[in-house]
């Protein structure tokens, strides 16, 4: 069996690394700590774990035509991938966005509604 050369396997690590971040960036605000922790893994990977890298972490994450690896910033990402779940709900394009205007809101207005009851971390 063939071994995979460096770019092969910074797209394998990036792939697996990016799918977990787009579920979890999705659900939740992710705390300070485990975006840094998330970065040090990949950080880690590429550098061979052998002190800092050589190149600013603000550059690894520029598209590839900009000169970067592509890889995405986990901050910025997970603030788009919340704000991607809130205009769905006020677009009412999904089930789970009509479900929640049904159940969850009633009739507030999403920015004004009051998180009460049992509702989950996520929701509040």
């Amino acid at each position: 069996r063939k071994a995979l050369s460096f770019a092969g396997r910074l797209q394998l690590v990036k792939a697996i690394l990016v799918s977990m971040h787009t579920y979890w960036c999705s659900s939740f605000l992710l705390p300070k700590s485990t975006v840094m922790e998330c970065e040090r893994v990949l950080r880690k990977f590429l550098w061979g774990g052998h002190g800092r890298g050589k190149v600013n972490w603000a550059d690894v994450c520029k598209p590839y035509m900009e000169g970067g690896l592509g890889i995405r910033n986990l901050k910025t990402w997970n603030k788009a991938l919340l704000l991607k779940q809130i205009w769905g709900l006020l677009t009412e394009q999904s089930i789970w966005a009509r479900w929640c205007h049904a159940y969850l809101l009633h009739n507030y207005n999403f920015w004004m509604v009051p998180a009460r009851g049992l509702m989950s971390w996520s929701w509040r």
